[in-house]
């Protein structure tokens, strides 16, 4: 699914149609009822993590936007939507991921509570005004166009992807939402201390989850400690960072899990700048076949106990795997 930079793109493409009335709806969703929609206002957007929260109102009364803009504006605006070719972006091209789950298991990462989402046709009275969007493996968000196939299917078929859904507004301009789950929310019950890409990320909670007893590979991909944190981030800062994916956390000295927070916080926030600026993500390790040091990579599909695995790749010799015995630094 799409990460956290990713899906920051998404927010600032949507928010320029905030204000606006939808008077025409279309799509695929059958959850959803996406007609329920038509003649409401969307009158906020908020990011949080890997989803998207649409905020919609039945008139056109303004309330004091929770929206947050990205960083810093983009210096180019495009016309379709933030992701680019998911070869660029170091996403797998094929229909499943590249470990054999398939896309509906990407929905849910380790550690995201789902429990808060209500599905419903429409938003009821004060209650259900927030939709909440969860984006599959190749899920996008377009900006008045559609997304165009580009190859053909196993079956030999040039059909283009289906959006889940369209949302047309008055002022002219229109929303593609494709490969997305939908569902009415009371309100984006969300903890902003846990986005990597927030002001607010709480450095101390992440370390502190980093210290557990388990492979570091594992704890980074909790939603709970780095919302927004995904295969590719974990990948890359792992490598960064010098650190074997199934060391223990626990056995880790304190400066390197805050180097490792450190690499986190970095390579996030260096692919949004680069998404706003339309340069592609160059990985190090990231399904690469040897590492910027010529040493060769290994690929193995980790996971905790039944829980998602996932495809992990690492230099044995440039991230050694340490031994169960806590490190200990060295005196001078």
């Amino acid at each position: 699914m799409p990460e956290g930079p990713l899906v920051r793109k998404f927010h600032h493409l949507i928010s320029p149609f905030v204000g606006q009335q939808v008077v025409k709806t279309g799509g695929s969703s059958k959850k959803l009822q996406p007609a329920g929609l038509q003649s409401l206002w969307l009158q906020d957007t908020q990011v949080h993590g890997k989803k998207l929260f649409l905020r919609f109102d039945p008139d056109e009364e303004m309330e004091p936007p929770g929206s947050s803009p990205p960083p810093e504006p983009p210096q180019k605006e495009a016309h379709k939507e933030g992701a680019v070719d998911p070869k660029q972006d170091g996403e797998p091209s094929g229909q499943k991921t590249l470990d054999g789950s398939s896309q509906s298991a990407e929905l849910n990462p380790q550690g995201e509570d789902e429990s808060e989402c209500l599905e419903g046709d429409a938003p009821a009275g004060d209650a259900g005004r927030w939709l909440r969007v969860s984006f599959g493996l190749f899920g996008s968000v377009w900006v008045n166009e559609f997304s165009r196939a580009k190859k053909a299917n196993k079956r030999g078929d040039w059909r283009d992807p289906s959006p889940r859904l369209v949302l047309y507004f008055g002022g002219g301009g229109f929303l593609a939402f494709y490969n997305c789950q939908m569902s009415w929310s009371s309100s984006p019950v969300v903890t902003p201390a846990c986005d990597i890409l927030s002001e607010t990320f709480h450095r101390g909670q992440a370390l502190e989850a980093l210290g557990q007893a388990q492979p570091v590979c594992y704890t980074l991909l909790d939603q709970r400690y780095f919302s927004g944190l995904g295969n590719i981030i974990k990948n890359e800062v792992l490598y960064r960072a010098g650190i074997h994916p199934l060391s223990l956390g626990s056995v880790l000295s304190a400066p390197r899990r805050e180097a490792l927070v450190d690499h986190v916080v970095e390579f996030s926030t260096a692919w949004l700048q680069g998404k706003f600026q339309g340069r592609p993500q160059h990985t190090q390790v990231y399904q690469k076949d040897q590492c910027p040091a010529g040493h060769q990579v290994m690929k193995e599909a980790f996971g905790p106990p039944g829980g998602f695995r996932r495809l992990t790749w690492w230099c044995p010799q440039c991230q050694p795997q340490l031994s169960e015995e806590p490190e200990r630094r060295q005196v001078s």
